[in-house]
C-alpha cells in the first residue's frame, strides 16, 4: 500500500479513513478560536495535554484549539508543518497486539521561536498575549530547561550563562526568558492568564512562578520591565501557576508501529502511549478554564496539597516500580525494548515491589479522587503491557535525583509511622542496587553503559573503584550513601541506614549472580 501524508487534506478525505478504525477530530479545526497555548510542544504535549484537549473538543468545540511553541528543533516544527500540524497517536492497549490510532488535531499549528523577538513568529505570539479569549498556557519543557535551582520560596537562582546574560540583557535566548516575555505582553494589555507546568517534577508550578519571578525581577530592576511586573507574577487572581501531576508512559516508535502505520497507508509523525492517563491540576485559572474534569483520568484540586497527594502516590508507586526495574533490573539483564514487559515476569522483582506497594499504602496520604490500592492495581496492568516497547535503561535516566522521591521518602515516612527497619530494608533494597548499577556491570558480569545523570561522574568514579568478587570494596560507595543530593540525609549519620545500605550493596559484590541472591534474601526465599 502506498503511503499518503498525513495533512488537513487528508483528514478531510472521508472515503480514505473508512473502515481504518482511527479515531480523528470530530471538530472543524480551522474554524476555532485560539484560547490557549502550549510552550515546547513536542510529543507529549500531543499525546498527553492535547489528547485531553481533544477529547473536551469533541464534545464542546466552544473551548478552542492550541498554538504551540517550539525552541529547540526546526526540523520538528518543518515537519510538523507538512502535515498541517497533525500527528498520529498510538494507543497501546494491554492486550497483545491491540492498538488505537488517533489523529490529534487540537494543536492548530506551531510557532518556532528564536532569539529574534522581532520575527513574525515572535509576532504572533505576542498577539496571542493581547488576545482577551486565550485563557492558559501549558508548559511542557524538560526540568533543564529552566535554568535555575529552586529551593523554595518567590525566587529561583538562575544557573544558566544563558538565562543569566538575558536576565542582565533583557535578551531572549533562553526558553525561561522566552516564557516571561510571553507574560510581560500579558500584563501590558491588563489580561489574566494561568500558565501551567507539566514537567514532570513535584512542585512544578511553584517553579515555574519562582522561575517567571526571578526574570522579571531583574528587568524590572534595570528598566526591560515597567514597575508592577513581578507583582503581578506574585497575584494568583491576576497570573497563576497552577501544580500538577502529569502521568503518561510514551515510547520511541519501533517496528511494530512501523508496521501499523504501513496497514494504515499513513506516513506520519508519531507519539506512540499507553491507554492510561492522569492529570491533578491545581484549580486556579483567573482567566477561565475548560472543564477538564469531564475528560477521563483528570483530577481538579483546589490547593496543591491536593494535587501532591497524587504526585507522592504516582512517584512511590509506579515511579518506584519502574526504578526497580531500572537498577535491580538492568542487574538481572532487563535492557533493551519491551524489557520493562520481560521484567514483569521475573517474581523475584515483582515480590519485591509489591512488598514495597504495602509499605507505600500504609505511608502516604490518600488522594481525595483515587484509591491508591485501586492505582496500584492499574499500574500493575500498564507495566505489564506487551505492546509497550520500553526500556529499563530509559528510566535510569537521572538515577540519581529518583532516589530520594521514589524510594527514600517511603523509608523516611515509614521510620514516622513507626515501621521497622527490618520491614523497610525492602525500601532500601532498590537503592542499594543503584549503586551497584554504578559499576556498569550486571549480575553476570557483562558490561553496559551509564545512563546520562547530574552525578555522572561521581557514579562513574565510584563504580570504578568497586570490583565484582571483592565485597570489601563496598568501600568505594561511601560518598554515594552519605550523599545528601542522592538520599536526603548523610545516611551514615541517620541511625543504622548507612551501614544497612553498605551491608546490601557488599552482599551484591561477591561475585556473579549475588544480586539475584541478595534480592531473594531479603525477600525471605
Amino acid at each position: 500500500m502506498a503511503y499518503q501524508v498525513l495533512n488537513q487534506r487528508l483528514l478531510e478525505n472521508a472515503s480514505f479513513w473508512q473502515g481504518k478504525k482511527v479515531e480523528l477530530p470530530q471538530y472543524d479545526r480551522k474554524k476555532l478560536p485560539v484560547r490557549s497555548v502550549c510552550f515546547s510542544a513536542g510529543k507529549m504535549a500531543y499525546g498527553h495535554t492535547g489528547d485531553i484537549m481533544q477529547d473536551l473538543l469533541n464534545e464542546d468545540p466552544s473551548i478552542g484549539v492550541m498554538t504551540g511553541v517550539e525552541t529547540f528543533s526546526p526540523k520538528y516544527v518543518t515537519d510538523l508543518a507538512a502535515a498541517d500540524f497533525l500527528m498520529t497517536q498510538l494507543i497501546f492497549e494491554n492486550e497483545k497486539g491491540r492498538v488505537v490510532p488517533k489523529v490529534q488535531g487540537a494543536i492548530d499549528t506551531i510557532l518556532f521561536l528564536d532569539s529574534s523577538a522581532t520575527s513574525l513568529a515572535w509576532a504572533r505570539l505576542l498577539e496571542l498575549a493581547h488576545d482577551p479569549r486565550l485563557q492558559f498556557a501549558t508548559l511542557n519543557a524538560p526540568e533543564g530547561a529552566y535554568g535555575v535551582t529552586y529551593h523554595g520560596g518567590e525566587f529561583a537562582e538562575p544557573i544558566n550563562p544563558v538565562l543569566v546574560k538575558d536576565m542582565e540583557e533583557g535578551t531572549v535566548n533562553s526558553d525561561a526568558a522566552k516564557w516571561t516575555t510571553f507574560a510581560l505582553e500579558r500584563f501590558k494589555a491588563g489580561l489574566k492568564l494561568a500558565m501551567v507546568s507539566c514537567t514532570n517534577f513535584s512542585g512544578n508550578g511553584h517553579y515555574t512562578a519562582a522561575t517567571l519571578r526571578t526574570v522579571a525581577r531583574a528587568w524590572e530592576e534595570k528598566g526591560f520591565a515597567p514597575a508592577g511586573f513581578v507583582k503581578y507574577l506574585s497575584d494568583p487572581a491576576q497570573f497563576s501557576f497552577p501544580n500538577c501531576m502529569i502521568d503518561r508512559i510514551a515510547v520511541n516508535p519501533d517496528e511494530t508501529t512501523g508496521a501499523v502505520m504501513a496497514g494504515l497507508g499513513v506516513k506520519s509523525n508519531l507519539v506512540v502511549t499507553e491507554r492510561a492517563r492522569y492529570w491533578a491540576v491545581e484549580d486556579i485559572f483567573p482567566a477561565g478554564r475548560p472543564r477538564f474534569e469531564k475528560a477521563a483520568g483528570v483530577f481538579m484540586e483546589t490547593s496543591y496539597e491536593g494535587v501532591k497527594r497524587y504526585e507522592d502516590m504516582k512517584l512511590r508507586i509506579l515511579n518506584m516500580s519502574h526504578s526497580v526495574f531500572a537498577g535491580l533490573g538492568v542487574l538481572l539483564g532487563y535492557r533493551g525494548t519491551y524489557s520493562i514487559y520481560r521484567a514483569m515476569q521475573d517474581q523475584d522483582l515483582t515480590d519485591l515491589i509489591g512488598r514495597i506497594i504495602e509499605i507505600v499504602i500504609q505511608t502516604i496520604e490518600r488522594p481525595q479522587q483515587m484509591d491508591p490500592r485501586e492505582f496500584a492495581k492499574a499500574a500493575w496492568e500498564r507495566l505489564n503491557n506487551p505492546n509497550i516497547p520500553d526500556d529499563p535503561m530509559r528510566i535510569a535516566f537521572n538515577a540519581s535525583a529518583k532516589m530520594l522521591p521514589r524510594f527514600m521518602d517511603t523509608y523516611y515516612a515509614g521510620l514516622h509511622k513507626g515501621l521497622s527497619r527490618e520491614q523497610l530494608d525492602l525500601v532500601l533494597l532498590p537503592v542499594a542496587g543503584f549503586i551497584r548499577y554504578a559499576m556498569g556491570l550486571d549480575d553476570e558480569g557483562q558490561p553496559y553503559r551509564l545512563e546520562d545523570d547530574p552525578r555522572k561522574d561521581l557514579l562513574a568514579a565510584c563504580g570504578s573503584r568497586a570490583k565484582l568478587g571483592d565485597p570489601a570494596s563496598v568501600a568505594a560507595f561511601q560518598e554515594i550513601i552519605a550523599n545528601r543530593g542522592i538520599m536526603g540525609e548523610d545516611l551514615y549519620q541517620f541511625g543504622d541506614t548507612g551501614n544497612r545500605m553498605a551491608a546490601m550493596v557488599q552482599k551484591m559484590l561477591a561475585g556473579p549472580g549475588a544480586v539475584r541472591q541478595v534480592v531473594r534474601e531479603y525477600l525471605g526465599k
